[in-house]
């Protein structure tokens, strides 16, 4: 076999094992219109009618600029087939007022933390909601909220 034919198959190897490690079934971010998230704003994410039965661990994004007024965020989410309600807290700034997240030159951050578990079904709604419970009516400089799905391999 040639060089450019071990390359090849070299590459290809590689590829399959990387889309195989991966368990990510949904990855969705909303944009924050004029990055203010109003209270009454809820922002919802429809899930795939592709995406299986199963166990999810969600991830909870979050997109600002370096204008953002606080430390913290507090959210409201809604998963399907869940009755009640989750509140998630994200501490975005440590005690010296340092972001957590990773950031650009331009002034943007960005950082992700674990939500609740999703126990999906396939009977039941598809659409996972999230809204701000901050004090005041709008919250100012965030600019994306996402959520990714991952599929929880559990060995019973």
């Amino acid at each position: 076999m040639s060089a450019s034919m071990y390359k090849y198959l070299l590459i290809s190897l590689c590829s399959v094992l990387v889309s195989c490690t991966s368990n990510t079934v949904y990855h969705h971010y909303n944009r924050i219109n004029d990055n203010e998230w109003k209270k009454t704003d809820t922002i919802y994410f429809i899930l795939h009618d592709s995406i299986e039965e199963g166990t999810y661990a969600t991830k909870i994004g979050i997109r600002h600029t370096i204008d953002y007024p606080y430390r913290d965020l507090w959210l409201s989410i809604s998963l399907p087939n869940k009755k009640e309600t989750d509140t998630i807290h994200i501490n975005l700034a440590n005690e010296r007022g340092n972001w957590n997240g990773s950031g650009t030159a331009s002034g943007y951050y960005q950082y992700e933390t674990e939500g609740p578990t999703l126990n999906y079904k396939l009977h039941s709604d598809s659409i996972i909601k999230v809204w701000h419970i901050m004090k005041g009516g709008t919250v100012q400089s965030i600019t994306d909220l996402g959520i990714k799905l991952t599929k929880n391999n559990i060995i019973h």
